[in-house]
């Protein structure tokens, strides 16, 4: 299983705890962070305690969540879904508004990425998706090496639009680390 604690340079990544509602309400109750998110908008209460209590249910094993945490602050996220025995795995991630352009979202999902490759021989391939008008995801995926491998159309409806989903993807052998 990979670790629950994650140093990067800047970062620590660690398990979500009850303690996190606060900054999850913070960060996601933004309209500009949230416009491209799966979620309700605008974030309550409630839904932040929802959120973060499911974020500590999860499996570890298949899915493994962090809390991006700078200094003492939870500034985002980052997280990944296996499938097929860890052969495949799903990245997503997040980062308060107020830290966006100084590469943390990156340095967060590196460090995942590292892990998940070292630990898990067998994995061969990590995918994400964003929304195809979300420039600052995509530019994050790319700065990690990911390819653009096309686009779904219409795939989602969220917020009362469908919505076009970019597919990206990263094999190991793509991976520098």
């Amino acid at each position: 299983m990979l670790p629950d604690r994650i140093e990067t340079r800047r970062l620590v990544l660690r398990a979500f705890s009850l303690n996190d509602v606060d900054a999850v309400l913070e960060y996601s109750n933004d309209p500009e962070w949230s416009r491209f998110q799966q979620m309700p908008s605008p974030f309550s209460r409630l839904d932040a305690e929802n959120r973060v209590a499911e974020l500590i249910a999860r499996d570890r094993s298949s899915q493994p969540t962090w809390a991006m945490t700078l200094g003492n602050e939870v500034i985002g996220i980052v997280r990944l879904s296996f499938e097929c025995d860890h052969r495949f795995a799903v990245l997503g991630y997040g980062v308060h508004k107020k830290h966006w352009g100084v590469g943390l979202s990156g340095e967060g999902a590196r460090s995942v990425i590292d892990q998940a490759f070292t630990y898990y021989e067998q994995l061969r391939r990590i995918r994400a998706q964003t929304d195809r008008r979300n420039a600052r995801s995509i530019r994050v995926l790319e700065k990690l090496g990911f390819t653009h491998e096309g686009t779904l159309r219409a795939n989602t409806f969220e917020k009362g639009e469908f919505v076009d989903e970019a597919v990206f993807g990263l094999l190991r052998e793509e991976w520098p680390g």
